[in-house]
C-alpha cells in the first residue's frame, strides 16, 4: 500500500471510529468525546501530512488576507444557511425538527463547557477531511468521507448540511490552497450558529437559563 492510500485509510478509519464514539452511546457526555475526537483528528491529520511531506504545504500561509477571506465566507454561508433552513423547513418539516433536536445537544451544558469542543471539533475537521482526504484524495473523496460519518447520528438533515457546508470549505481549501481561510470560515460559522444566531426560533445559549455569557476564546 502507498503512502498515500494509507494516509487516506487511515483519516477514514479515524473518523468513522470518531464519529461513531460521539453519537452512538448515550447524549450525556458529548462534549468530553468531542474533544477527544477532535484531538485523535488532529494528531492523525499531522502524522500523515508530516509522513507525506506534505504539512507545510497544507497548511498553507497564515495572513490577514487568509483570516479576511475566512471571515467574508463564513458569514456569508451563515446568512445562505439560515435562508436555506427557512425554506427547507417550510417544505419538510421534519428537516425542521432534526435541527431542533441536534440543538439538544447542549441543552443541559454552559456556554463555557461547549465553546472549547466547538472550536476545536472545527479546526479538525477541516485537517483531516481538507488537508488530509481532500489535499491527497480530491475533493470528492473529502465531501463524501465528511457526509458519510454524519450517518452515526442518524439524521439527515445533518448529511445535507454536511455536503453543502463540506463544498464550500472544500472549494475554498482548494481555492486558497491552504486551510487558514477554510479553518476560520468553518470556526466562526458554527460558533455563530450555536451561540450567537442558531436556526429556527431557538434563543442563543448565553441568553437561557443556568448558563453564563462567553465567547470564543
Amino acid at each position: 500500500m502507498s503512502g498515500e492510500a494509507l494516509a487516506l485509510a487511515a483519516a477514514l478509519a479515524v473518523a468513522c471510529s470518531g464519529w461513531a464514539f460521539m453519537f452512538l452511546p448515550d447524549r450525556r457526555g458529548v462534549w468530553p468525546r468531542t474533544w477527544i475526537t477532535a484531538g485523535a483528528l488532529l494528531a492523525t491529520s499531522v502524522v500523515a501530512l508530516a509522513a507525506l511531506d506534505r504539512l507545510g504545504d497544507v497548511a498553507g500561509p497564515f495572513t490577514v488576507v487568509e483570516v479576511v477571506l475566512g471571515v467574508a465566507v463564513g458569514a456569508a454561508w451563515l446568512v445562505a444557511t439560515h435562508v436555506g433552513y427557512a425554506l427547507i423547513s417550510r417544505l419538510l418539516p421534519s428537516f425542521g425538527d432534526q435541527v431542533e433536536d441536534l440543538y439538544r445537544l447542549g441543552d443541559e451544558d454552559t456556554v463555557a463547557r461547549m465553546v472549547g469542543p466547538v472550536v476545536a471539533m472545527g479546526i479538525a475537521e477541516e485537517a483531516l477531511f481538507r488537508g488530509v482526504l481532500q489535499g491527497v484524495g480530491g475533493f470528492a473523496v473529502g465531501l463524501a468521507a465528511y457526509a458519510a460519518v454524519q450517518l452515526f447520528e442518524r439524521k439527515w438533515a445533518l448529511v445535507l448540511a454536511a455536503i453543502l457546508g463540506g463544498a464550500v470549505w472544500g472549494a475554498l481549501f482548494a481555492w486558497r490552497d491552504g486551510l487558514v481561510a477554510p479553518v476560520v470560515a468553518h470556526v466562526l460559522w458554527t460558533g455563530l450558529l450555536t451561540f450567537v444566531w442558531p436556526l429556527g426560533d431557538r434563543r442563543p445559549p448565553a441568553t437561557r437559563r443556568g448558563t453564563a455569557p462567553a465567547a470564543p476564546a
